[in-house]
């Protein structure tokens, strides 16, 4: 797709946001009526968007949602063009479903999603970010994965990425996200599609999460429901040595999901019409998250409530009316405290240690050398552990401002440095 072609989109409605900050929105071209879905990134996360694009424009599969070209805009901007699947996620659809889905959709489901992994495998491709969001139901019924800004090569050098509740052992630890990594993420996103929630989702503290995924002999829990060829099929993707783990070329053959021919998926039709004029209603649905809160319906409700809130000097010393914009912030400890639910490396000497650094903007009123403690919203977190030499890693919490990816590195000495890189994903 051409500049020339992307000058005819009309912005319709904004479908989420990504872990970088970038917004997916749903587009119409003008000339044709197609609909599409366009990511699209400011200046600071142009690059991580570009990179994506680069990864999705030398794929071509049934389960991979396609991707239709890209454009610098302008001020530094970067957007994609995706095709535009209307089915929504599978989160999406297990919530049209009751909370969960049957277990002959989640067969036919799982094995799109194993088609998709062993088309990026045999490329050494890692999508990195298997999960039920960001699995996507195309026009035809199909499941396909995208939102490939985890994506790696499975010799890279990139940070290691990923939802903390999806994530393998061993990449929990630090150690490598190869495709056995994918393979342990599809078996959560098998349990998500089960039950309706994250595997480990009755745990509140990520750190604890981390650690209990990284350092434990715990699996995700396997609902008792499923039947016998289910719980055989999520056994191969949870082995906790990643050489013992199912492949996704052996999970096609597992009788779970060859069983998925009965299922047929019904054909997904557009959930949004597009536009005939700029008097259609659609051109004018709010361009924010926000679209879901309500709000009065006639002008004289409205006017009440913007007079009530506006018609007295603000009472400072009530307790009303006041948001938390930050929690209870700390100087990051040299060691975390007795019974804490951190990962520990070596111990160093005074010598070795140098402060911790917040690498970001200090416009958001975190100050450098603080972190936040409160880590109880995890699943939507995202966790970047590396390390260097023979550093181990060492987790400390912090949540980012606005959904940008925010850094902090111990420099533990030149041979050394550890990197952790915290993204909130909305």
């Amino acid at each position: 797709m051409d500049s020339a072609v992307a000058k005819q989109l009309r912005r319709i409605r904004t479908l989420g946001r990504g872990a970088s900050g970038a917004v997916v929105w749903l587009a119409s071209d003008e000339a044709s009526g197609k609909l599409l879905a366009v990511k699209s990134a400011a200046a600071g996360g142009a690059a991580q968007l570009e990179r994506e694009g680069s990864v999705l424009t030398g794929l071509c599969s049934p389960h991979i949602i396609p991707c239709l070209g890209s454009r610098a805009a302008e001020c530094g901007e970067y957007q994609l063009f995706l095709e535009f699947a209307p089915g929504g996620s599978l989160a999406d659809e297990a919530v049209r479903s009751g909370g969960c889905l049957p277990e002959s959709a989640i067969r036919a489901y799982a094995g799109d999603v194993a088609r998709g992994l062993e088309y990026l495998h045999a490329r050494s491709l890692v999508h990195a970010d298997v999960k039920a969001r960001n699995v996507v139901i195309g026009g035809d019924g199909r499941a396909r994965l995208t939102d490939f800004g985890c994506a790696r090569a499975v010799d890279s050098l990139l940070p290691m990425g990923g939802t903390p509740a999806f994530m393998a052992p061993e990449v929990a630890r630090g150690e490598e996200q190869g495709p056995a990594s994918d393979v342990w993420a599809l078996g959560c996103t098998v349990v998500e599609m089960a039950t309706g929630r994250a595997p480990w989702s009755d745990m509140n503290d990520l750190l604890a999460a981390v650690h209990r995924i990284g350092y434990t002999a715990a699996v995700p829990e396997v609902p008792g429901w499923l039947s016998a060829d289910a719980k055989d099929f999520l056994a191969g993707c949870f082995k906790r040595q990643p050489s013992d783990r199912s492949t996704a070329a052996q999970l096609l053959d597992h009788p779970f999901v060859a069983a998925a021919g009965d299922y047929k998926a019904a054909p997904v039709k557009q959930q949004y019409a597009s536009p005939k004029s700029t008097l259609h209603d659609a051109l004018w649905d709010s361009d924010t998250d926000d679209e879901a809160d309500e709000m009065s319906t006639t002008p004289a409700e409205r006017i009440a409530a913007l007079a009530c809130a506006t018609s007295a000097l603000p009472d400072w010393d009530s307790d009303d009316g006041w948001i938390d914009v930050c929690g209870e912030v700390s100087r990051v400890p040299d060691s975390p405290p007795a019974g804490a639910g951190y990962l520990v490396g070596p111990e160093e000497t005074e010598a070795e240690r140098e402060p911790f650094a917040v690498a970001a903007d200090d416009s958001n009123g975190i100050p450098r050398n603080a972190v936040l403690t409160d880590s109880s919203i995890w699943q939507d977190s995202y966790v970047r552990p590396v390390h260097l030499g023979s550093c181990r890693n060492q987790f400390h919490p912090f949540q980012p401002d606005g959904g940008e990816i925010s850094r902090f590195d111990r420099h533990c000495n030149k041979d050394r440095v550890m990197q952790f890189i915290f993204c909130s994903k909305s």
